[in-house]
């Protein structure tokens, strides 16, 4: 409980209630949420719960709209280039700090297209198979992926996507081999799995646990350094043998040149609403860990994320068209 003691004082002594923002009008109308991603994702869920606990509070409204395809950069590039004037937010998660070191100078649009605002919640991945599958230990899974090369199918959200790129390293990690197959979207992959198309997937906490939870899947290791508090009979993989470890995470982003007022409103808001216990419980069921950062701060995560994972690209020499 200290640490949400420590975003009620930040909400407090930060000046965020400021009675200017406190009584402003904005907003006046619906806030767009885009998601880069197919619905059913860690970002999506995130985000829309998010949304809701603010909706709850202030009873301003948001749209969420899923901009799936190409590893979240479609949506990524639809935030960078939408109207900064406030009614715009990008849920954003380790998959944008992927995309420079995948496309380089590909892409069209800059990182510094999109304003960081507040890191909202970090979360393990988990390695999953079918509660089916004859692979009943991350061991017997790595002896029988170094014995056939390429014969594990694992699912993805996308080529170059988060899932594509912490599966690989993953596979580096344990010496192995194995076949992509790409999705639109985690909840696309889970379906995958869930019908047997492939054989294995890494996905964030948020997205597997439910279903390891209800026996459809099972759950192989955690890619945190220690066991995540939400599924703590979970292994990790580095106590298995595999030095393996990796977070995801989710925070929101705006268009550059937004107005000062829109971004301390949401940065505020957020804070608010991950004050309240029963998001922080939705949060923690989901397998994920609150982990707020503002402004800056978060801005100093995505550039370390950033040169940490180009140099995990050019190392794996992972190459996109």
């Amino acid at each position: 409980m200290k640490y949400f003691q420590m975003i009620q004082s930040v909400l407090l002594v930060g000046g965020l209630l400021s009675g200017a923002i406190a009584n402003a009008a904005y907003p006046e109308k619906p806030i767009r949420i885009i998601v880069p991603f197919v619905a059913g994702g860690v970002s999506d869920n995130v985000a829309r719960q998010v949304a809701l606990k603010i909706t709850e509070q202030t009873g301003k409204a948001f749209v969420v709209e899923n901009r799936g395809g190409a590893g979240g950069r479609i949506g990524y590039e639809a935030g960078a280039k939408a109207t900064p004037d406030g009614y715009t937010i990008v849920s954003t998660d380790a998959t944008f700090t992927m995309l420079p070191g995948i496309y380089g100078n590909k892409l069209n649009f800059e990182h510094s297209d999109l304003t960081p605002i507040t890191l909202i919640a970090q979360m393990p991945f988990v390695l999953t198979v079918n509660s089916n599958s004859n692979i009943k230990t991350l061991g017997e899974l790595v002896s029988f992926a170094k014995a056939n090369p390429k014969k594990i199918n694992y699912g993805s959200s996308g080529n170059g996507g988060v899932n594509h790129l912490v599966t690989e390293l993953f596979s580096r990690s344990a010496g192995v081999t194995m076949q992509q197959i790409p999705y639109k979207g985690m909840g696309d992959a889970v379906v995958g799995l869930l019908g047997n198309q492939v054989d294995l997937m890494v996905t964030a906490m948020p997205t597997g646990l439910p279903h390891v939870t209800s026996g459809k899947m099972r759950a192989l290791a955690v890619s945190s350094a220690k066991r995540a508090s939400a599924a703590p009979n979970i292994p990790t993989a580095s106590e298995q043998g595999v030095p393996f470890v990796s977070n995801n995470w989710v925070g929101f982003t705006v268009p550059k040149g937004a107005p000062k007022e829109a971004s301390e409103w949401l940065a505020k808001s957020v804070l608010a609403a991950m004050a309240t216990p029963d998001l922080q419980a939705r949060i923690q069921a989901m397998g994920a860990e609150a982990n707020l950062l503002v402004g800056d701060e978060y801005g100093k995560m995505i550039q370390s994320e950033t040169s940490r994972w180009t140099e995990v690209i050019k190392a794996a020499g992972i190459v996109v068209e």
